[in-house]
This record gives structure tokens, C-alpha cells and sequence, in this order.
């Protein structure tokens, strides 16, 4: 963070010169506890760390597959180094609880490689996962849909979280590939059938043991390998969720010879609602089996993203419940694991609620709702 911005968040007038001299350990330039206080909540950190001799070791930041074109790595925001340090703490404090229950945290065996197939990975994934067609095309919606895959990868060993406050330009995913206990990390910005897409990409990642921050961009001038990896595990999120074989005998495709041709919006858009996916995943699947031009896709997706723009300034947010909000950022898995140790006398209350980060008028409803998940 730079000390402007740490400035302009104290509620009292200290002067980004002052902070300066703080961190310089200027003898003469210290701040009272009250101060301390305040740089804790703005650093999100313990106030015992500012006693200690040295600076705590950061956790490994995963890999970052951002790029801008022409330029190079994107910056990474204070905002999602927050974020990654928070997804890292939780993981650590979830490995803490499986051992305070003398359990065995899930092992998370689903692997591969890129020497095999996005097709062969594909169907090794959703085999693991275990939805049939039938039962994808049987949810009511994109929220069902979200929910019914998260419940699944979840099943699986991994922390499924949900990041508020990013914009979805720095950030869609990003997963750390550790085990047990991998973890990816989902924009709650995006709409359900795009995060649907992000947390099979990101379970790829996990599959392939790779960590990664990322943005699923495949336009952009980036090194090689890390090119390599985007696109692959873009290919085997879409072979998860909308398999080819599956998807080129839908009846609005099949029906078609199987070259280029332009597509009007109703099939587009019956294709999507049918598999929870966004209108231009159908129209990128479309493109890759040769069903459509690259103009025809560029075209769409410029329109989609104009759309998407104007409807994002007009939309109602509805309102969520405190604890319906908890929850989903955190993750059934994590909810769950937090509320056993409590009630198994391996957490204090207040520890509880720091886990959950939730306040104490807070809990009843929190748990009338989210208690027995």
C-alpha cells in the first residue's frame, strides 16, 4: 500500500510524511497504541505483528497469468493481496481444525496433466464431479447450477471461496494448489453462469498442481508457456461443463452441416440457458468446432460486453442477509468445518466469530440459516 492511501484512510489527520517516518523507524516519529490500532485494521493485521524484531514472512503469491497487452504483468492491487493472503490464512486455520477434531482433512486426488487431452481431462473431471447431462439441464437456473458445481468441487478436498470488492478487469480467479485442502478463490462480481466457467478453469489449475492468478485472457502477448496453460485450461473448463461430443448433437446444431454459418440470438441463447453458460461461451464453442467465423465471434462478444456494461449500470442488486453473504464467500465447506470445532469445545466463541467474521447479534440468524450446513 502506499502511504498516501494509508493516510487518507486514518480518521485523524496523519500525514503521509508521518507514516513515512513510521515505517523508517524514525526514533523521534513513533505512533501511540491508538494509532497502532488503526494501522492494524488498515494493514488487516494482528497488533502483536508490529512488536515483533522483523517483518512475518508473506505467504507465496500464486503465479500470476495476468497480462496487459504489450505491457507485461498486470499490478497487483492491495485489494487482492488482501484477498490471497485471506484465502492462504483460511486454509492454514482449516488444516488446524481437521487436527483440534482428530480428523483427517479430504484428500484431494483428482490430478492430470498437460500431456493428455483437454477432452480426456474434461471427462476425467466431471466423471469425479458426477453430474450427467440430464441432471445439468434439469436445474431451474445459472444460480442452481452455480450452487449444484460449487456443492461438488467442494466434495472433492477443495475451499471454495467467493472474493467480494474485486472488479472482474484485474481479477476472475485464482486458485493455490496445495495439499490437502486446495483452495480457489471466485469474483462474486461476475454473474453465476461466468463464475460457473471460473471455477472449472481454476479446478483445472488445481488439477495440473499449478497455482495461479488469473484472468482466462488468451488475446494477450504473454509468454509461451504461461499462454499454454490459459488456453488449456480454458479448453478443459468448457470440456467439463458443455463436452463436444454433447454439445455438437444438441438438435439447433446438429441439424446444421457441420461448417461455418452465422447464428441467430434465440439459438444462441436457448443453448446457453440449457447449459448455465454465458452467450459467448456458446458462441466460442461454436467458433472452436467450426461451426462460426472468428469475425462472427468477435462481433458477438463485443456486442455481449456492450450489453453486459449497460445492464450492469441499470441492474438492482438485491439485498442479501449478513449471514447469507458470510456464507457464500466463505464457502458451505469452510462454514461447516468452523461451526464443528466450535461446538466441540475447540473454539471460543469470539474465535468463532473472527473465523466467520460475522458480529455477535449477528450469530443467531447466521445460524438459524447456515447452522446446519
Amino acid at each position: 500500500m502506499e502511504v498516501e492511501g494509508v493516510a487518507a484512510r486514518f480518521p485523524n489527520s496523519v500525514t503521509a510524511e508521518r507514516i513515512a517516518k513510521w515505517e523508517s523507524v524514525d526514533e523521534e516519529e513513533v505512533p501511540t497504541l491508538a494509532q497502532l490500532k488503526q494501522l492494524s485494521q488498515i494493514y488487516r493485521r494482528p497488533l502483536a505483528v508490529f512488536f515483533l524484531p522483523e517483518a512475518p514472512r508473506e505467504f507465496p503469491v500464486p503465479h500470476d497469468y495476468r497480462r496487459l497487452p504489450g505491457i507485461g504483468p498486470s499490478v497487483m492491487s492491495s485489494a487482492l493481496r488482501f484477498e490471497l493472503r485471506a484465502a492462504q490464512e483460511r486454509r492454514l486455520a482449516a488444516l488446524q481444525f481437521y487436527e483440534e477434531l482428530e480428523e483427517e482433512p479430504p484428500t484431494f486426488e483428482l490430478s492430470g496433466t498437460m500431456r493428455v487431452t483437454p477432452a480426456t481431462l474434461g471427462a476425467r473431471a466431471r466423471e469425479a464431479l458426477g453430474y450427467s447431462i440430464q441432471e445439468q439441464f434439469s436445474w431451474r437456473d445459472q444460480y442452481e447450477a452455480m450452487r449444484s458445481w460449487k456443492s461438488r468441487i467442494e466434495a472433492l478436498g477443495v475451499l471454495v471461496f467467493q472474493v467480494p470488492g474485486i472488479s472482474t478487469s484485474e481479477m476472475r480467479g485464482f486458485s493455490i494448489a496445495e495439499v490437502p485442502l486446495p483452495v480457489m478463490g471466485i469474483n462474486r462480481a461476475e454473474s453465476p453462469r461466468a463464475r460457473i466457467f471460473s471455477m472449472m478453469h481454476e479446478l483445472t489449475h488445481l488439477l495440473v498442481r499449478q497455482s495461479g492468478v488469473c484472468d482466462f485472457n488468451e488475446d494477450v502477448d504473454a509468454p509461451p508457456e504461461e499462454r499454454r496453460i490459459e488456453v488449456f485450461c480454458n479448453a478443459v473448463a468448457a470440456e467439463i461443463i458443455a463436452p463436444s461430443e454433447v454439445f455438437l448433437s444438441q438438435e439447433e446444431i446438429a441439424l446444421h452441416p457441420a461448417r461455418s454459418r452465422e447464428w441467430d440470438e434465440e439459438t444462441i441463447v436457448a443453448l446457453s440457458r440449457r447449459f448455465h453458460v454465458s452467450r459467448e461461451f456458446i458462441v466460442r464453442r461454436l467458433l472452436e468446432h467450426g461451426r462460426c467465423t472468428s469475425g462472427f465471434y468477435r462481433m458477438k462478444r463485443e456486442l455481449y460486453h456492450r450489453q453486459y456494461l449497460a445492464n450492469r449500470t441499470n441492474a438492482q442488486v438485491a439485498p442479501e442477509r449478513w449471514g447469507e453473504k458470510r456464507q457464500r464467500i466463505l464457502g458451505d465447506a469452510f462454514t461447516r468445518l468452523v461451526f464443528d470445532t466450535y461446538r466441540e469445545g475447540h473454539l471460543t466463541l469470539s474465535e468463532m466469530l473472527g473465523h466467520l467474521q460475522i458480529k455477535v447479534k449477528h450469530l443467531p440468524q447466521f445460524e438459524a440459516e447456515f447452522g446446519a450446513v
